[in-house]
């Protein structure tokens, strides 16, 4: 798997829709294609389906240039980033923690689209050097205009494309940004009540899938903002289960019994000072028996990066939730104390008086739900 800075790039199962629609929008238009750049169709030397896969390939790797300027930024200016995941509709930036600042997160929004832009206008100056030479010139001025487009509809003030982004930070530095996300994300859904009702008066199946690709985005942030709020103010110390330290090379056995005596679910893997992530009993006792003395944690642990004690636990929510458990280490010494449950903290929503949509009532930890 590529990785880039420790961010991992992802292909999504909808690049398989990519693929072969943009073979077959070069294989029928070809040589209207040609015409608008200008050059004589027969001299092209590859069949249409050729230049599809050229121009798909092509463009996987723009959207990854243009995911990887919104990763390395929010990097920069203290994010978190996940991985990036590339999608028939574009790519997505999996962002667990944005910058702090409004400017910051502005910055990093607008990154994506100018590096497509300047993709654009270097591909298009490529073009227009190598006209004498059509096959070069055709495969240029194809990436030059997929690179705009690109550019352009992520610049739309909606999420989850770039321009939503870029209208929260600008919103947040007045309302702040629980109010300026719930703002950008009415103006999404305003503008994919507009793109399905085109799409089905005409506009094609693409626009509706846009429609519903952009109502879920700012849905999914809107959420998120909500989830946000209602965990304002609460450190990731505060909601902290004290679990033992494991040694990355210790036997799966000798594990087990550390749980057992502490009376522990996990333990917190750590290797000369430095947490690697999390074992579990229930990774344990899927070893069998007379293999459990051989076996080292390493082979059955989930590796995660550790959170900070004076982190805000709403900017981890994501990851807690997705992984069930994330390991806790000391802000000041980066020691081993334990780990954050999704549970725990979905019970602290629960006492905060928000539900997650489809979540049902939650015992608190420790008690059994009423008969």
């Amino acid at each position: 798997m590529l990785r880039v800075r420790g961010v991992p790039i992802r292909l999504h199962f909808s690049v398989l829709l990519l693929i072969p629609f943009l073979t077959w929008a070069l294989a029928a238009q070809t040589g209207l294609v040609a015409e608008a750049a200008g050059l004589p169709v027969e001299q092209l030397a590859l069949p249409g389906w050729a230049w599809g896969l050229i121009a798909s390939a092509g463009l996987l790797v723009s959207i990854t240039l243009h995911e990887l300027a919104h990763t390395l930024l929010a990097i920069r200016h203290g994010g978190r980033v996940d991985s990036i995941v590339l999608m028939a509709l574009g790519g997505v930036s999996q962002i667990t923690q944005m910058p702090r600042q409004p400017k910051h997160e502005l910055v990093m929004a607008i990154a994506g689209p100018i590096t497509s832009i300047l993709l654009a206008v270097g591909f298009s100056l490529g073009y227009a050097a190598t006209r004498a030479t059509p096959n070069v010139a055709f495969a240029l001025f194809v990436l030059a205009y997929l690179n705009l487009v690109l550019g352009i509809f992520n610049l739309l003030p909606a999420f989850p494309m770039d321009g939503g982004r870029v209208l929260r930070a600008a919103l947040a530095w007045r309302w702040g940004k629980h109010r300026a996300t719930r703002i950008a994300a009415t103006v999404g859904k305003a503008m994919a009540v507009v793109f399905g009702l085109v799409g089905l008066l005409g506009g094609g199946v693409w626009l509706v899938l846009i429609a519903f690709f952009v109502w879920a985005g700012a849905s999914q942030e809107k959420l998120h903002a909500e989830v946000q709020n209602a965990l304002a103010n609460l450190r990731v110390g505060e909601m902290k289960n004290t679990v033992p330290s494991v040694a990355v090379d210790a036997s799966v056995e000798d594990a087990r019994v550390l749980l057992r005596d502490a009376g522990a679910t996990s333990g917190v893997v750590v290797e000369d000072g430095k947490t690697l992530g999390v074992i579990r009993r229930d990774e344990i006792y899927k070893v069998p028996v007379e293999e459990r003395s051989r076996e080292q944690v390493r082979d059955h642990m989930l590796r995660t990066v550790a959170v900070e004690t004076n982190e805000e636990i709403a900017e981890s929510f994501d990851r807690v939730l997705r992984e069930g458990e994330v390991p806790v280490i000391d802000h000041d010494t980066g020691e081993a104390l334990g780990v954050v449950r999704a549970a725990d903290v979905l019970a602290k929503l629960q006492e905060r008086g928000f539900h997650l949509p489809g979540e049902g009532p939650r015992s608190p930890p420790g008690r059994e739900p009423p008969a």
